[in-house]
């Protein structure tokens, strides 16, 4: 009875990275961008990459998309850029345009950012004006693209007409706002810095906010509004919304997830082309506040544009990899971390974005192009 038992135990352990292992390998020739990998931490790209090992998606010669398989800056004593050109999205399947802020000296990032882009202490600006050209004439070629935040709130070369060009080429005008939900305000490893330096500098006041809460900022105006549950929030959290379904957003794809992340705030050329929106739950002092910035309770989260294949302007970054992500090589681990996201949510903000929406979604994006 007990080796019966020992022999069902190692079956199940070893079932699903056997399984993987025996699994056909399958190819999407993609070119990943991240412009804001300050340090060794490469979250913002790594949930993409680790997506790829567990499906087993491969470049045409074969080798599997690593942590270093993108272009940027690549951190270190060996500190380097690494550029793209037009060239280089000839022929691929698919363009993904992660966070594109740019990497600056720590701790000097600011809302500078925009008015800007030239200053001593950026090391990266976000893409060159060369890169956007490319990117822009990649989408309107109708080609499969995935662009997340912070698509616009980024140190383009190009400034404001970089911005404009990536704008119209997606579909989308940005507000001019950006924003971001958090566990606790006064969580110095969960708000960042210059957010925090900004605030007290420009509004003349001390940063003495706990809780949960959500900030929003106008960069360009210096408006800063804070919000917390109780006062302004009916519930802490913005919500992710499905509003149209298609291949991408099929119904392995949650709708009503909490979401603990950046996003940029924009309004989608056509109403038709939503396919998900932000939501956020407000009392009457909040709903208040907002109209007096123009800001809407809700706002496009997935902007889908259909030409010979779909671009999708994503306004979050809900991309960006929890800190441990567990082993690619077990078949099961996505639906097991999915059915755990809503409890380690509390715990680990991001968790129940990334695992019941974006890890679904991108899996029919790439599904869809693989061959």
């Amino acid at each position: 009875m007990k080796k019966i038992l020992l022999l069902l135990f190692l079956a199940v352990i070893l079932a699903p990275p056997v399984s993987w292992k025996l699994a056909k390998d399958k190819t999407v020739e993609m070119v990943i961008v991240d412009a804001s990998v300050a340090d060794d931490k490469v979250e913002t790209h790594a949930g993409i990459t680790w997506l790829t090992e567990q499906m087993r998606i491969r470049r045409r010669e074969g080798y599997p998309y690593r942590l270093s398989t993108y272009f940027g800056h690549f951190p270190g004593q060996s500190e380097k850029i690494i550029r793209f050109r037009a060239e280089t999205l000839t022929g691929i399947d698919l363009l993904y345009l992660c966070d594109l802020r740019g990497v600056w000296q720590s701790g000097t990032e600011s809302f500078e950012i925009l008015r800007n882009p030239h200053r001593d202490n950026l090391l990266h600006s976000g893409l060159s004006i060369e890169e956007v050209d490319a990117v822009v004439d990649y989408v309107k070629s109708g080609r499969t693209t995935v662009a997340e935040a912070f698509l616009f709130y980024a140190s383009h070369e190009g400034g404001d007409v970089s911005r404009r060009k990536l704008q119209e080429a997606f579909g989308v005008k940005w507000t001019g706002w950006i924003g971001a939900s958090f566990m606790d305000l006064s969580n110095m490893l969960d708000v960042p810095f210059w957010v925090r330096t900004f605030y007290e500098r420009e509004l003349s006041a001390n940063w003495d906010f706990d809780g949960p809460g959500i900030i929003l900022m106008e960069p360009q105006l210096k408006k800063f509004i804070v919000f917390k549950p109780g006062v302004e929030l009916l519930e802490a959290t913005p919500t992710l919304t499905i509003t149209h379904r298609d291949k991408a957003l099929g119904d392995d794809v949650e709708s009503g997830v909490s979401l603990f992340s950046w996003f940029e705030i924009v309004e989608a050329n056509r109403v038709d082309q939503i396919r998900a929106m932000i939501q956020l739950s407000l009392t009457d002092v909040g709903a208040a506040i907002l109209r007096e910035n123009r800001i809407p309770t809700s706002f496009p989260a997935v902007v889908a544009q259909w030409v010979d294949r779909t671009t999708w302007y994503v306004a979050a970054d809900f991309g960006t990899a929890p800190s441990w992500l567990g082993p690619a090589q077990v078949g099961w681990m996505p639906e097991m971390r999915r059915g755990l996201s809503s409890a380690l949510g509390k715990y680990y903000p991001g968790e129940e974005a990334f695992w019941k929406f974006y890890i679904p979604f991108m899996r029919n994006v790439l599904n869809e192009l693989a061959y």
